[in-house]
């Protein structure tokens, strides 16, 4: 019984829903039957877990029909009917939550049964909720549109002054909604298109777009947020970037959450956009997203697949914020998804914060516990396993490391041909780095230095901070 539909229900609902629940099932007005009752009284015995061997539908049965003969088919269509009930209660409190969709419907029945003075009455009420809300988002821009709608229709057959006013109120909340669920999928587009080389048939988007870059939005705080994201996707300049986050300190009150979430978003892939540039003063800035992510719950610790544990603690760690990476491990540890990756979690996180700190032999020691299937995270343990051979002047060990690489690189299929690229000039340099390092500085040799450090700089991205960590170490070599 604990796989059941109803089972599966159950586990997600919080104290007060339960109660609430309770008085559902016993109102006469939703159910006359009170074997739905009893079996639901007899099932709620084991929240809030319901995972107790004694919850079979046996022993439910037994419960509800005792000294009756075990009936399969009659204990199942109870429990279907308790899921049908708890699938309704649930719709329920959803309308009851979206209270102006519920004030919506009820003036279109006023409307029906002809109540005018009523529907003036509660009209009235509606708008003046929806243009004082604190926050109006793409919700709020539909029931303005919905509510002219009604009232189009009730005022022209109640026979009261049509205006012509009502039609452009009408396109003016429909343009705004519109708009804003327009810019909310053309920016999610972007971001997954750049940052996840994900395509899209992004229709009409010159059109809306050359609108919109020309509107200031000052009075829609959701198409200024998607609008500027929309920007920065497109410019990539810091100037945009700044302007977001501008954006986000304005009207982090006046925004849901979904939209507060998106800008958090777009701040981490931009930051991890720099970073591939090699500019690691927005190592911090990407620190301060997963940390905003963590303290808004957008980012539940609870529940975390393993490359976004690895993501949050090494930002951490690369700021040095180590207390704060070992607390948010601590409490993300239960929670690694899937499970069999939990351990070269962590291994790898607990690995890359001593070679942060400079203990290269531990740290070599857990990378070489790992065992990941994900190839990205394969490129990450090899990457810095060769930079801590180097680190430790073991050269043949970092050539035949390169070598490993570099085949490893070759026969991976499922990663792309630039990403390959980038690794392979790290690898390049990192050979060439480690042969002068043996041989050391001399008048031979001088020229190939600054001809090394000149390509290192030529690099075209950082993979994995792999650039600025070959221009440290030829800057060390004299």
């Amino acid at each position: 019984m604990q796989k059941t539909k109803l089972i599966q229900l159950l586990k997600t609902f919080s104290k007060q829903e339960i109660f609430r629940l309770g008085d559902f099932l016993r109102s006469p007005y939703f159910n006359k039957n009170e074997n739905n009752i009893r079996l639901a009284e007899a099932v709620l015995e084991y929240l809030p877990a319901f995972d107790s061997p004694e919850l079979t539908e046996e022993k439910i049965f037994k419960k509800i029909f005792p000294g009756e003969e075990f009936d399969y088919f009659k204990i199942k269509n109870i429990i279907s009917d308790v899921y049908s009930l708890t699938s309704e209660f649930l719709k329920i409190s959803i309308s009851q939550s979206r209270h102006l969709d519920g004030e919506i419907n009820l003036l279109n029945a006023l409307h029906d049964r002809k109540l005018d003075n009523i529907y003036r009455q509660r009209e009235k009420k509606v708008k003046s909720e929806l243009l004082n809300a604190e926050i109006k988002d793409e919700d709020n821009y539909l029931s303005q549109y919905q509510l002219e709608r009604v009232n189009i229709a009730h005022y022209k057959f109640s026979g009261a002054a049509y205006s012509f006013n009502s039609i452009q109120t009408e396109f003016d909340s429909f343009l705004k909604y519109s708009l804003t669920g327009l810019l909310r999928l053309y920016s999610k587009m972007l971001h997954n298109k750049n940052h996840g080389n994900i395509s899209f048939d992004m229709k009409m988007f010159e059109n809306v777009w050359k609108y919109a870059k020309e509107m200031e939005f000052n009075d829609n705080p959701s198409c200024k947020v998607y609008k500027q994201i929309i920007a920065l996707e497109l410019s990539k300049k810091e100037s945009d970037y700044k302007k977001l986050l501008e954006i986000k300190e304005e009207y982090r009150r006046k925004i849901p959450v979904e939209e507060f979430y998106y800008i958090l978003q777009e701040q981490n892939s931009f930051a991890a956009y720099r970073l591939k540039q090699g500019d690691e003063s927005y190592y911090m800035e990407r620190f301060s997203a997963f940390r905003e992510m963590i303290e808004n719950k957008f980012m539940d610790t609870g529940y975390l697949i393993f490359p976004n544990v690895i993501s949050v603690y090494t930002s951490a760690c690369m700021v040095d914020e180590f207390v704060w990476a070992e607390d948010f491990l601590r409490n993300a540890a239960n929670g690694i998804s899937p499970a069999e990756e939990k351990l070269n979690t962590l291994n790898y996180c607990r690995g890359f914060l001593a070679f942060r700190q400079k203990e290269f032999g531990k740290a070599l020691q857990l990378f070489t516990k790992t065992n990941f299937r994900l190839y990205l995270m394969k490129v990450m343990v090899k990457s810095y396993s060769a930079r801590i051979l180097y680190e430790q002047n073991l050269y043949e060990q970092t050539l035949s490391s390169v070598d490993t690489f570099r085949h490893y690189l070759k026969s991976e299929k499922m990663m792309a041909e630039d990403q390959k690229n980038s690794h392979y000039e790290f690898l390049r340099n990192l050979a060439e780095l480690a042969r002068l390092k043996f041989e050391g500085i001399n008048k031979t040799n001088k020229e190939d230095l600054v001809m090394l450090k000149r390509q290192i700089s030529q690099m075209s991205t950082n993979p994995l901070g792999a650039k600025n960590w070959l221009i440290e170490k030829a800057g060390e070599l004299k």
